[in-house]
């Protein structure tokens, strides 16, 4: 569960995305003289009030920013939007505070007041936002059963008694024959519930028809038989993902022998059946139609494919190019797991997935942790890519996928320990979450951090693991390697080249020890504060730990020292000790700074770099 600060931040990093292109600044008369942190707040205020209409009413964002009345003259009403569906006239009064204090009783009484005088339709009051609806508000306001509903959003959760009694006391003055008017508060765990229930894949209910059919009842109910591929595709058209979101992996696109599959099923139609594996899903329900075993419709419960991506993907590219033919089939085996209280659906999709050649990342997708990261992030309008897809492969600033949080979560997460402090962890046979033990994984074996049978996974993946955190882990990694490698461009001299090359993220242990504060901050993005503090900190640090290494380089490359454990812990706690030492004289000679930082929002040019899975580019280890 997020943290309060890290909710406030999926929430605003969410409004910002998706409602500030379409809810401008407001340079009025009646704010002359604002900052740009005010009219920053103001417009966050305003796209609050739009988000509560789509929360409520289940309208698109467009829609909803059309509601926004907020300005002068506005009677205490932020947004107004007519819900026909639900019979309401939602009036919104929103109040963006990150300190999550509520509205004000002299706020709602703003606001009670304007009720009253829309129902009283003194719309001379009001700016033109009301008044270009003036229609629209007096159909509301006409209609039998309408309900007017004020909703108070805001970031907090606890209203103020005097506001709860001046509400109530709005209500009983106005539902003197039946109910027109009700009151709620929409507060932080509200507003953060909508953001993540939208990020819920659809459950999808479709119906098969299966050709040369038979089944299977004990010990569960299970069918199989030929699927035409144009009906495959139809299905894979309407669904997209949500018909994948058991699998481990979506479609990867037209590569390796997704290629040979478009190729069969619209050159050779009739030897696709002899040719491909076939398709495994799984259902919470199958319904049988009346039928012969010749041919028969089913109905499908919430039907997820969990092998046989590729080849749905395949075939549904197929088509875009031109009309399947009848006689392409496929076979398909369908495995009903009701409403799964045990593990049989992830058992399924293992056992049927390690018949074919997939690496273990693959599997992370069968963790619920990372889906709900994946939830929290879309939220905020960032990417999680934890299934390869097409789509992973492509590096943005605004995703990035379960191997760039593996590293990231290697690299900062962790303190570094002494032999000392890991001593009486061992005697207790408590986890040693060392950050040593992480970054020599991460440099010698890095598909160690994602195998779910392993014992990094869990430390790096807990249940409770944090998405705003997570996020921004990535960013802080993403940036100190840009300088890192900058810096390794940078050398003239071999052995300097070599160390920055390799101690990478060895030195990230170090920044991410001294500078807490700033990856502990709850925020999606870096400001430029912290971009100057890790800069500097990443600078200085280098250079005490290459001051350090240079006896041992003597003795070992680079590359081993890094990769290995039995080294790599020594220099550590030289490290330590250099760093802990009072200053000799009273003062330290700087050292000299040689690393780089970019530019805000800069891409630094790369160092040598290898693809690493998933199809991200990552620095070479």
């Amino acid at each position: 569960m997020p943290t309060r600060d890290e909710q406030v931040a999926q929430i605003e990093a969410a409004l910002r995305h998706r409602f500030f292109p379409l809810v401008p600044r407001v340079d009025a008369p009646d704010r002359a003289g604002w900052t740009d942190e005010q009219h920053d707040t103001d417009r966050l205020s305003r796209a609050l009030a739009a988000y509560a209409v789509v929360g409520l009413c289940e309208v698109d964002d467009g829609v909803a920013a059309g509601a926004i009345t907020d300005g002068k003259n506005d009677g205490g009403i932020d947004a107004l939007y007519f819900d026909q569906a639900q019979n309401r006239l939602l009036v919104v009064q929103s109040k963006f505070k990150r300190t999550g204090t509520a509205p004000a009783q002299d706020e709602v009484l703003k606001t009670i007041n304007g009720v009253k005088a829309l129902m009283a339709r003194r719309f001379g009051e009001f700016n033109t936002a009301f008044q270009n609806r003036a229609d629209q508000i007096e159909e509301a306001l006409d209609t039998p059963g309408v309900v007017v509903t004020v909703i108070l959003a805001y970031l907090g959760d606890n209203l103020g008694p005097h506001v709860g009694n001046d509400l109530n006391a709005l209500k009983v003055e106005l539902n003197t024959v039946s109910e027109c008017c009700k009151w709620d508060g929409c507060g932080l765990s509200i507003v953060h519930g909508w953001l993540v229930a939208e990020q819920t894949p659809a459950a999808v209910t479709a119906n098969f028809v299966l050709e040369n059919w038979s089944s299977t009842a004990a010990p569960r109910k299970a069918i199989y038989g030929q699927i035409s591929a144009a009906s495959l595709a139809a299905l894979v058209t309407q669904h997209g993902k949500a018909l994948f979101q058991r699998n481990i992996r979506h479609y990867l696109g037209s590569v390796g022998v997704n290629t040979a599959i478009e190729r069969t099923v619209r050159n050779h139609p009739g030897d696709f059946f002899y040719l491909n594996n076939g398709l495994t899903a799984v259902a919470e329900q199958i319904t049988q139609a009346a039928g012969l075993p010749a041919r028969c419709s089913f109905a499908l419960k919430n039907l997820s494919i969990v092998n046989g991506a590729q080849t749905a993907g395949a075939i549904a590219n197929a088509a875009i190019a031109g009309q399947i033919s009848p006689d392409a089939k496929l076979l398909v085996t369908i495995i009903e797991i009701g409403v799964t209280t045990d593990d049989i659906g992830v058992r399924i999709t293992r056992a049927r997935n390690h018949q074919n050649v997939v690496r273990s990342v693959d599997f992370a997708a069968l963790d619920p942790t990372q889906e709900r990261l994946r939830r929290e992030l879309a939220a905020a309008g960032i990417t999680y890519h934890y299934r390869p897809s097409a789509e992973a492969r492509m590096r943005r600033d605004d995703a990035f996928a379960v191997e760039d949080a593996a590293i990231a979560l290697a690299c900062l997460s962790f303190d570094v320990l002494t032999n000392a402090q890991m001593i009486p962890l061992r005697v207790r046979n408590q986890p040693i979450l060392n950050a040593v033990d992480f970054v020599v994984a991460a440099k010698k074996e890095v598909s160690r951090l994602w195998d779910q049978d392993g014992d990094l996974y869990k430390k790096l993946f807990p249940a409770d693991l944090s998405a705003v955190r997570t996020c921004r882990l990535v960013q802080v990694f993403r940036f100190i390697d840009q300088i890192l490698a900058a810096t390794e461009r940078s050398e003239l001299d071999y052995y300097r080249r070599m160390f920055f090359r390799h101690a990478r993220y060895f030195i990230m242990a170090f920044v991410a020890r001294r500078c807490a504060a700033v990856l502990d901050r709850a925020a999606l993005t870096l400001s430029q504060a912290d971009r100057d503090e890790l800069s500097r900190q990443t600078n200085e640090l280098a250079e005490v730990i290459y001051a350090v290494s240079v006896p041992q380089q003597g003795l070992r490359g680079y590359l081993a020292i890094f990769r290995n454990l039995t080294d790599a812990q020594p220099l550590a706690e030289r490290v330590l000790t250099r760093l802990d030492a009072p200053p000799a004289g009273g003062a330290v000679a700087a050292a000299p700074v040689v690393a780089h930082s970019p530019a805000p929002g800069a891409t630094a040019t790369a160092a040598p770099t290898t693809p690493t899975p998933g199809g991200q580019q990552g620095t070479v280890s």
